[in-house]
């Protein structure tokens, strides 16, 4: 779902997102936007005139893919590193959306107090790999946006929590095989947590799941029907690609 087009100076790619609705530019190597950033976009239940912020934003790849899908609303993206804030800013400017959209210098494991309670949703997409048990990338943007340091996942999840305004939503991906600690962490601020599994195809186990937990209120568990990203031969599912190309809504449907 990427169209990809090398700058003269080959240290970034201008890429197409949402069927080159999106257009990103972001670095030739290293950590690249992909299909799990196009999917939290379409996950995120915001609607125009509400608050959102993005935690880790990067180069700005999920806060343009929803602001994209849901014009009318205001995202602050925070990142901590200063080459993918400039192009975040830049790929703002390029795509001239209906929205709000700005991005200022942020760690998602220990935030600014200013941002405490303001916003009605926060999305991320953490780092997946624990240091201590994964084969580290020797590529420093991709160490840094893959690799996991000991509890970070914890500060991630808590300081989601503290921006958010009471009744807020969390929307993030994470891979499946850590589904029990997630929900171990998400149980101390949120209630509400509805839980989708991503499928590569039908039948397969799950390597991702996406999560929405709402902060405070009664406590519920809520698992989504699996969402099936490929055919049999390989192609995209019609519900792919709706999402994928035509910035349809990931739509959680409830198991009975």
């Amino acid at each position: 779902m990427l169209e990809k087009a090398v700058l003269a100076d080959a240290a970034t790619t201008l890429d197409g997102v949402l069927d080159n609705r999106i257009k990103l530019e972001q670095p030739a190597s290293g950590y690249r936007v992909a299909i799990d950033t196009v999917l939290l976009a379409s996950a995120v239940p915001a609607r125009a005139g509400e608050k959102i912020i993005d935690l880790g934003c990067g180069v700005g790849g999920a806060l343009l893919c929803l602001a994209a899908r849901v014009p009318g609303i205001a995202v602050t993206g925070a990142e901590i590193r200063n080459e993918f804030r400039r192009l975040c800013r830049d790929n703002i400017v390029r795509n001239k959306l209906n929205a709000d959209l700005s991005v200022q210098p942020g760690d998602a494991t220990k935030l600014a107090p200013a941002l405490a309670g303001r916003f009605d949703h926060a999305m991320m997409n953490p780092p997946y790999h624990e240091e201590a048990r994964h084969d580290v990338s020797a590529h420093a943007q991709r160490r840094a946006a893959n690799t996991e340091k000991d509890g970070d996942l914890a500060r991630w999840i808590a300081n989601a929590a503290r921006t958010l305004k009471p009744s807020g939503v969390l929307t993030f991906i994470h891979r499946a095989d850590r589904l029990d600690e997630i929900l171990d962490v998400l149980k101390k601020d949120f209630g509400a947590i509805e839980i989708l599994p991503i499928l590569s195809k039908a039948g397969a186990l799950p390597k991702r799941v996406i999560l929405r937990a709402r902060k405070g209120g009664e406590k519920a568990l809520i698992r989504c029907c699996d969402f099936v990203l490929h055919q049999p031969d390989g192609r995209y599912t019609d519900e792919a690609e709706t999402i994928l190309r035509h910035r349809k809504a990931l739509e959680f449907m409830h198991k009975e």
